[in-house]
């Protein structure tokens, strides 16, 4: 049966023009057909002289969808956000020892998913890496792209420092992994004219490594259902370098489409589930109401466009992002963080609504089954950022492959239940959450019940040596604390464990962008419920609750302060807070 590629697609693959393709069809040079859905193309096997198509008919996918890692290949991942790049890996066969990544709500993520993963939250910075030296095969990262200086002579790694690249190379240098991958966007390839890459094919250099040409990868080439282009550089550690060679990943037969990401497949077993989503206000979903399947600002009649693009409409350029609705027989334009944003739209094919959650994964080509935590715009954040976890597994793939390869000629074992086990001693001590109902149940009454709080503080009366704890308030509840009648502090569901509650005695509000002045003394402690401060709120909602009553302020003007758990919380003593 022969395979059909719309016009469209055609020209995304070969990076050329869409009216291009569409000559193509309409002058002759290859035979122009229409699929079952109405859509203009060609069918692949009239394209044989082709060479992308020319690779999808003949792809060895299959073959390389066999691979499987001669033994336990193991990986570090750097910047690994929520697990696109390293789930993709791990299917492939690596055994990731370590993850590292700054965003707490992704470190959340990777750890529900994976909770044996060892997942190092913090910035990399202040990481040491030199413990997993001689213990790790494969060190990877999608590395932020940054500015990078030209002043020295070589443009090699001392050019690179102060980047996240730097970085990443400083992993390298400490950890000496056999091949290193690094990923970005494509506009690496062209940035600075060239003198970024530069600077990162010399530093690769001095670390002694060869780096194989890098090469743009088109997920949309690796059954992914996205027009996403990510570049990728491999490094092959000099003493292997010379005796193997690394090869790309084939494409998959086809192009995958929304339809494919949607429903039940080839893709996926069953129709993508229901999930949360943004919702467009009501004006903005009329206009888009008007924007047919596949279309954008351009279908929208001359006036409604001219008040929807406001200045937009009088400058050059497509625009083609804005008012833009998908298309189920196209792949999705590139996701960004956010579904909804004017300039680089994301609205439902058939329905007039934003992408939701799980439809954002799919289409990322995360399983169902892959959550992500934190609110509607962490999870859309996480998604956008993230690897498409096929191409990621595709070039999987082709790593296992090279390394099954390097192993047969030069055996050189790592253990992974070694590395992982020195991977595990370089984790901080793990924070659990506090079980608010088993100290209900040890406490029915209070927890605390300050001696003093029936006195009236003074400066005198203060004690250096009592705990205080610091505590982010949120904006809808901070105009108690900017006139300091604030009586009660309740926190969220989450309360970290390691917080000494038989030893709570003041308490100090933190405000964003601004840090900590006021001191309060906490009277009592105990469990009860949001209910109590927001009447709307369930009962049975269980809450640590403070009460609390201004004592002074402790500094002249806001003091920053970083809050240390969480990023919500301090647990420290009046002595060591006022010696800062």
């Amino acid at each position: 049966m022969s395979r059909f590629i719309s016009v469209n697609n055609l020209a995304d693959i070969l990076g050329t023009s869409l009216a291009t393709a569409q000559k193509w069809g309409e002058n002759g040079v290859y035979p122009y057909h229409t699929n079952e859905y109405g859509k203009k193309g060609f069918f692949m096997e009239d394209l044989l002289n082709v060479p992308s198509v020319r690779q999808m008919l003949e792809t060895h996918w299959d073959e390389e969808a066999q691979v499987t890692p001669l033994r336990d290949f193991t990986s570090v991942e750097l910047f690994a956000g929520a697990g696109g790049l390293a789930l993709g890996m791990h299917l492939a066969g690596f055994r990731h020892v370590l993850l590292n990544e700054m965003d707490a709500m992704a470190c959340q993520t990777l750890r529900r998913n994976h909770p044996e993963w060892n997942v190092l939250e913090g910035d990399i910075h202040q990481i040491d890496f030199t413990p997993l030296r001689g213990h790790v095969d494969f060190l990877s990262g999608g590395f932020p792209c940054q500015a990078f200086s030209y002043a020295g002579k070589k443009g090699g790694l001392e050019d690179a420092r102060g980047t996240l690249f730097f970085e990443l190379a400083r992993a390298v240098c400490e950890i000496q992994p056999k091949v290193f991958m690094g990923e970005n966007v494509k506009g690496l390839l062209s940035h600075d004219d060239g003198k970024t890459l530069d600077v990162i094919r010399n530093a690769i250099a001095e670390l002694g490594y060869t780096l194989v040409e890098p090469r743009v990868l088109k997920a949309i080439m690796y059954q992914v259902p996205q027009k996403r282009e990510r570049l990728i550089l491999v490094a092959i550690r000099n003493d292997i370098a010379q005796q193997i060679q690394f090869r790309w990943p084939d494409p998959y037969k086809r192009i995958m489409t929304l339809r494919d990401a949607f429903y039940a497949g080839e893709l996926f077993p069953v129709d993508v589930p229901a999930s949360d989503g943004q919702a467009y206000p009501e004006k903005k979903r009329k206009v888009m109401e008007m924007v047919p399947e596949g279309g954008d600002w351009r279908d929208l009649p001359e006036e409604v466009q001219k008040e929807y693009m406001g200045a937009s409409f009088y400058l050059g350029g497509g625009k083609t992002g804005m008012a833009r609705r998908l298309s189920l027989d196209e792949p999705s334009l590139t996701l960004t963080c956010a579904p909804a944003q004017k300039q680089t739209e994301r609205c439902h094919p058939i329905e007039t609504r934003p992408l939701t959650v799980r439809e954002y994964a799919r289409i990322q080509t995360f399983p169902d089954e892959w959550i992500f935590e934190g609110n509607l715009t962490a999870q859309y954040k996480q998604i956008g950022n993230a690897v498409p976890v096929n191409l990621s597994y595709a070039i999987g793939r082709s790593l296992i492959r090279l390394f099954n390869e390097i192993d047969a000629m030069t055996p050189e074992e790592t253990h992974f239940e070694e590395a992982n086990r020195i991977a595990h001693d370089m984790l901080p001590p793990q924070l659990y959450e506090l079980d608010l109902f088993g100290v209900s149940q040890e406490y029915p009454t209070d927890i605390i019940v300050n001696p003093c709080i029936d006195t009236k503080l003074e400066d005198t009366d203060l004690d250096i040596t009592k705990n205080v704890l610091v505590c982010l308030v949120k904006n809808d509840n901070i105009a108690a604390y900017k006139d300091r009648s604030a009586k009660i502090y309740y926190t969220g569901k989450k309360f970290p464990s390691t917080v000494k509650l038989n030893q709570l005695y003041y308490f100090m509000p933190y405000t964003k962008r601004k840090g900590i002045r006021d001191l309060y003394l906490i009277k009592v402690a105990r469990i009860g419920t949001k209910h109590e401060v927001r009447s709307e709120a369930d009962e049975n909602d269980l809450r640590l609750v403070f009460e609390i009553e201004f004592v002074k302020q402790l500094f002249d003007d806001y003091q920053p302060h970083r809050l240390k758990i969480w990023e919500t919380f301090t647990d420290t003593t009046l002595g060591e807070l006022m010696q800062r």
